[in-house]
């Protein structure tokens, strides 16, 4: 077997010598490999604080777009809750127009429909005018009804037999 070299067949100092310098060689390339890591964590620590330093950036711009448009939608809110209370506002005061129209019309067609009741006998519970000739409506259906500008009323003669009482 052959001898390593910076080993001596002759004694035994020369065998620590060299345990001794391998020893110090594995304990600096050891040093050397610590060294290394800590170099590659913190190469990656570095990497991740620019990561997250962009990572903010984008935050920070993004929640600036937020306010931005959070204002946008609230003054949009409010436009939109003016114009419906303006709509509503219309609304209203077209309805109460229509309500008022509607008790218009139904007055008057009350009083024309009690008016044409009376005359056409609709109503027996009620009085009803008497004509001037001293007709009932109801007991002569021969009375002639004339409409003319102010509305409908008897004829002062009747169509047939007999005339009436002066």
């Amino acid at each position: 077997m052959a001898t390593p070299l910076g080993w001596s067949k002759a004694g035994s100092g020369s065998v620590c010598l060299a345990f001794d310098q391998l020893r110090d060689v594995i304990e600096s390339q050891e040093e050397l490999i610590h060294q290394l890591r800590n170099v590659e964590e913190k190469a990656a620590h570095a990497k991740t604080k620019v990561l997250l330093a962009k990572e903010e950036e984008k935050l920070q711009f993004a929640l600036g777009e937020v306010e931005v448009l959070s204002k946008q939608l609230e003054k949009e809110k409010l436009a939109f809750e003016k114009a419906l209370s303006s709509v509503k506002s219309k609304v209203l005061q077209e309805s109460s127009k229509k309500d008022q129209l509607i008790t218009k019309c139904n007055g008057r067609r009350e009083a024309r429909a009690l008016h044409h009741g009376y005359i056409n006998g609709l109503f027996p519970n009620h009085p009803v005018p008497v004509s001037k000739a001293g007709f009932h409506s109801n007991t002569c259906p021969q009375l002639r009804i004339q409409a003319g500008p102010g509305g409908p009323h008897l004829r002062k003669g009747l169509k047939g037999p007999g005339r009436p009482r002066k």
